[in-house]
């Protein structure tokens, strides 16, 4: 073999080993962006909700900010509620917490009560005995994110 071939060789499996340790990184990286993005948009997707109903730009944001006290917790919450019950969407849902942080009302997602109280005015109607399951499943997760 000639010096030529050795080095294509050891360059291929170079690529082969160190190709998944890249893709892990890279996906590891994108996860957080995604994740601060959901963070920084339930703020600002509340503040323009408050905004288009007639709020002043800075109050509206004031608002917003003085809802989610926790960012990133009320985000992963959020997010647990968005994949784990699949009767509601993120518009419904950002437009419920819109209303909710106009009248300075406090929303638990890790309350089972709560999330049952909040599906049923989303949707006008009581949930079904699936979507109740769902709802308690979620409630456990987001409680254990509390912790």
């Amino acid at each position: 073999m000639s010096k030529e071939n050795i080095l294509r060789i050891t360059l291929f499996v170079s690529v082969l080993a160190f190709n998944p340790v890249v893709a892990e990184t890279l996906n590891a990286r994108q996860n957080i962006q995604t994740q601060q993005t959901t963070t920084n948009s339930v703020v600002s997707s509340i503040s323009t909700i408050l905004h288009k109903r007639g709020l002043d730009e800075d109050a509206a944001q004031e608002i917003g900010e003085s809802f989610v006290e926790d960012d990133e917790l009320f985000s992963s919450m959020m997010e647990n509620l968005l994949s784990g019950c699949k009767s509601i969407n993120k518009d419904e849902l950002i437009t419920y917490l819109s209303n909710e942080a106009l009248f300075r009302k406090n929303v638990s997602l890790d309350s089972y009560d709560q999330l049952v109280s909040m599906l049923s005015k989303i949707k006008q109607q009581a949930p079904n005995e699936v979507t109740l399951a769902e709802l308690q499943l979620i409630a456990q997760k987001n409680k254990l994110l509390k912790v």
